[in-house]
C-alpha cells in the first residue's frame, strides 16, 4: 500500500501529524512519498520517532525539502534502530552538507534493512563522499543502489573506489553531473573491470575529454549485463 503526497505544502506541522498515524500499529502504509512538501528539520524529530516504531514502510521519499543536516542526523537516529524497517530512502536535493555524512555513516553501519540511498543533488563534497566510503567498507553495510549524481565530487575518488573494492552489496552507482576529469578514468576503469558484481555505473556530465570517455565506454559489456553510461 502507497501513499504519494508529493508536490503540496503539508509543511511540518502536517508531517508531525502523519507521523502521529505511521506510529499506530494497524498502520500498513509501505511507501510514502512526500517529495517537495517544504519540509524543514523541524519535522524530523516526530519523523524519526515514527520510523522507529512502524513495521511497515518500506520506501520513503524525502526528495526536494530542505532538512538540512540536522533533519538527517535526526533520521540517522531511526535508521539506527533495529526495527527500522526502510528499504529505501531518497534524499536528493535537501539541502545537505558533509556535516551529515558521519551520523548518517554510523547508521548505514548498523542498519540491516536499507538497500537504496539517493544523495543526489546536495552538497556533500568529497569530504562527504570520502565519510560515506567509510560506511560501505562495513561488511553490515547493505547499500545495493547509491546515488551521488551532482554532489561536488572530484577527482579524490580513491577513498570511493578503495571502499567499493571491499564492498560485497553495491550493484548500481551514480555518479554523473560531477567534476571527475581524466585523471580518474584509469581508477575507474580499474574498479569497473575487477568489481565483478558492479551492473551499472553512471558516469555522464562529468568533465572527461572525448578520449577519456571512450575508454569508459569501451568497458560496456565487457561482462554480461554491464552498463557504462557516460
Amino acid at each position: 500500500m502507497g501513499l504519494d503526497l508529493s508536490n503540496n505544502k503539508l509543511g511540518d506541522s502536517g508531517v508531525k501529524l502523519l507521523s502521529a498515524a505511521l506510529r499506530n500499529p494497524d498502520c500498513k502504509i509501505q511507501k510514502l512519498e512526500l517529495c517537495a512538501n517544504d519540509l524543514t528539520d523541524s519535522c524530523t524529530d516526530d519523523l524519526s520517532s515514527a520510523l522507529s516504531t512502524n513495521r511497515s514502510l518500506t520506501v520513503l521519499n524525502l526528495s526536494y525539502n530542505k532538512l538540512g543536516d540536522s533533519g538527517v542526523k535526526l533520521l540517522s537516529e531511526a535508521l539506527r534502530n533495529p526495527d527500522c524497517k526502510i528499504q529505501k530512502l531518497e534524499l536528493c536535493a535537501n539541502d545537505l552538507t558533509d556535516s551529515c555524512t558521519e551520523d548518517l555513516v554510523s547508521a548505514l553501519s548498523t542498519n540491516r534493512s536499507l538497500t537504496v540511498l539517493n544523495m543526489s543533488h546536495n552538497k556533500l563534497g568529497d569530504s562527504g563522499v570520502k565519510l560515506l566510503s567509510a560506511a560501505l567498507r562495513n561488511p553490515d553495510c547493505k547499500i545495493q543502489e547509491l546515488d551521488l549524481t551532482d554532489v561536488g565530487f572530484t577527482d579524490s575518488c580513491t577513498d570511493l573506489v578503495s571502499a567499493l573494492h571491499e564492498n560485497q552489496s553495491l550493484t548500481d552507482l551514480s555518479l554523473g553531473s560531477n567534476s571527475f576529469t581524466d585523471r580518474s578514468v584509469p581508477t575507474l576503469r580499474s574498479l569497473i573491470l575487477t568489481r565483478r558484481s558492479l551492473e551499472r555505473i553512471g558516469l555522464g556530465d562529468n568533465q572527461f575529454s572525448s578520449n577519456g570517455k571512450n575508454q569508459l565506454k569501451s568497458l560496456q559489456g565487457t561482462r554480461p549485463g554491464l552498463s557504462v553510461g557516460v
